[in-house]
């Protein structure tokens, strides 16, 4: 009984994360078949790594509470103060982040939608992966202040200590939950986080209001074809048939010279096959137009084998915001060489980006351990303000070094990583302080008069 109530959470939350995965994966699958172009047997690996991050993400409560299950006491003590405070602070700025927001657009909502309510939440749920992508690293921050600087003040961390751990080895429950939020950090920012903001881009930016049409006119670069749809569907419906359509072929030795042209009432993609049927459809032969006139031949319900997909459609200008692009993405179009030089930088330094971000959540705990643990008769709050103000600094420094990379100033990576590596050596000179009884303002102090 006794190693069954040990291992109960960790089974509940493989049965949870079980059932998760087997509605958000299917989902997801299904996803990538109107969104990547190709056949599944065709999708890039970068793609066909998606569904096998989602799992990872659905079941990585059960990896923390299976190692929990062999931690000692004193760990789990740990453990269980630095959660809670970590999810109180993640649950607040989440709430007032979504209340803020809804706020701003609640007037979009209810003039754009017929029910506004019910495409609020889904709207919302969208968002979820882009609002924990932008807060986790300093909520975490916020639950490692919190937690180590109420254990220092109530004494609990000397006591640890003299039980003759080190202050790293009583902080490693801290770390272990640390790496973990970052592993899933890394996964909403692998297509997710980007994904709600193009959908955010998108529903609140471009979508019309209701019972308004909007045409659209799509280039495909690779199979020199424009589409051009008097009524399209939305990213909110994207199985609706796109209505009153007119697709363009030209000749791809010379671009400017149009070969034929599809007119039709509608036209529906199968995602079975990756095929287009189109409706009561005219076939516009313009190759010999230049001696004779056009010949229009009536074919009536055809289907085609068009290599575009719904979602390449009705996302145009999607490359015009990085932001929005899936780090799988951003690899396959790097991998291409497509674009001009400036856009590859663009992209090549966001994808840096996105993975040095990952271990800010990582070098932000460090740095909050020794700004909030003190072993002196001194209050904490000013290294919580020092680490506070250092961890606003660090998004302005996100911002500033990939500029510098994105203008090729400096290499991409570099640009990236500068910030990381600042950080790493600024929190290990703090743990030596902290280690040596001495704050950031005594240390100053002696700099300023000239003292070791």
């Amino acid at each position: 009984m006794s190693s069954l109530r040990q291992f109960l959470p960790a089974l509940l939350l493989l049965i949870l994360g079980g059932l998760l995965a087997l509605y958000l994966v299917p989902a997801e699958l299904n996803q990538m078949q109107w969104e990547v172009p190709g056949m599944p047997s065709t999708y890039p690996l970068e793609q066909q790594c998606r569904p096998i991050f989602l799992a990872l993400l659905c079941f990585l409560p059960f990896i923390g509470a299976l190692r929990y299950a062999f931690m000692g006491t004193m760990d789990k003590y740990m453990v269980r103060n630095f959660v809670s405070y970590f999810l109180m602070c993640t649950l607040i700025l989440l709430l007032i982040y979504i209340l803020a927001d809804f706020t701003e657009n609640m007037e979009r909502f209810r003039t754009r939608f017929d029910n506004p309510v019910a495409q609020a939440l889904r709207f919302y749920g969208m968002q979820l992966p882009m609002f924990l992508y932008q807060i986790l690293p300093y909520t975490l921050l916020m639950g490692a202040l919190w937690c180590l600087s109420k254990l220092s003040g109530t004494c609990e961390i000397t006591g640890m200590l003299q039980s003759g751990r080190s202050l790293l080895r009583v902080c490693r429950p801290v770390f272990f939950i640390s790496v973990l939020v970052a592993v899933a950090y890394g996964i909403f920012g692998f297509h997710w986080a980007p994904n709600g903001q193009l959908y955010r881009q998108l529903l609140l930016k471009e979508a019309p209001k209701a019972g308004e049409e909007k045409a659209l006119v799509f280039r495909s670069e690779n199979t020199f074809r424009i589409w051009r749809i008097a009524k399209p569907a939305t990213i909110a419906d994207p199985g609706r048939p796109m209505e009153r359509v007119i697709i363009e072929q030209f000749d791809p030795e010379d671009r400017g010279r149009l070969l034929r042209q599809y007119i039709a009432d509608s036209a529906t993609w199968n995602k079975a096959d990756s095929t287009w049927t189109l409706h009561n459809t005219y076939e516009r032969d313009l190759s010999f137009a230049t001696v004779r006139p056009a010949d229009d031949t009536y074919i009536g319900e055809q289907t085609y084998d068009f290599s575009e997909k719904p979602y390449q459609i009705l996302t145009p200008g999607q490359g015009g915001r990085i932001e929005s692009i899936g780090t799988s993405a951003l690899y396959e179009y790097i991998d291409s060489g497509a674009g001009n030089q400036e856009d590859r930088a663009k992209m090549r330094t966001e994808w840096h980006v996105r993975i040095a971000r990952i271990f800010s959540c990582i070098i932000l705990v460090l740095l909050a351990v020794p700004s909030a643990i003190t072993f002196q008769r001194r209050g904490t709050m000013k290294g919580i303000g020092i680490a506070v103000l250092l961890a606003a600094l660090l998004l302005f420094f996100y911002r500033v070094f990939p500029a510098l990379g994105e203008a090729r100033v400096i290499q991409a990576w570099i640009s990236a990583w500068i910030p990381n590596a600042c950080y790493l050596a600024i929190s290990v000179y703090l743990f030596r302080m902290n280690l040596a009884h001495r704050s950031f303002t005594e240390w100053l102090r002696a700099r300023l008069q000239g003292k070791p």
